[in-house]
């Protein structure tokens, strides 16, 4: 059988014990939960407070900085910035087309003048 491990949600830091992975998910955040790199009985071995320091220290340690999450909405709804990226590409495109467009007009001209060059031999 296979021993119990501990793992906790690095989101609320709920905790709880399986034996494998894959069950391992945050019943209040549903997200996947992160194995501590402990025994299981030297984590029993410990008080509440004892393990309450430790959780908040791994989450602290493996989390993203607290500015980081401040600041996720913000970089994910910078309309400005995303606005500047899609007028950079917006322009990027209307050159491309604008080049196409001259290679098409060049290819039609070329073509005209190689037709009007094969008939002047037969109007002859």
């Amino acid at each position: 059988m296979r021993e119990l491990s501990i793992y906790y949600c690095v989101k609320c830091g709920y905790y709880a014990y399986y034996q494998l992975a894959k069950h391992a998910v945050c019943p209040k955040c549903a997200q996947k939960m992160k194995l501590l790199d402990m025994p299981y009985q030297t984590f029993m071995d410990l008080d509440l407070e004892e393990r309450d320091l430790l959780l908040s220290r791994e989450i602290l340690r493996n989390c993203p900085s607290v500015v980081t999450r401040i600041s996720a909405p913000h970089k994910a709804f910078n309309q400005r910035e995303t606005i500047a990226r899609l007028s950079a590409q917006v322009a990027a495109l209307e050159e491309e087309n604008q080049k196409l467009n001259e290679t098409v007009a060049w290819m039609h001209q070329t073509i005209w003048d190689m037709i009007n060059r094969q008939r002047q031999p037969e109007a002859r």
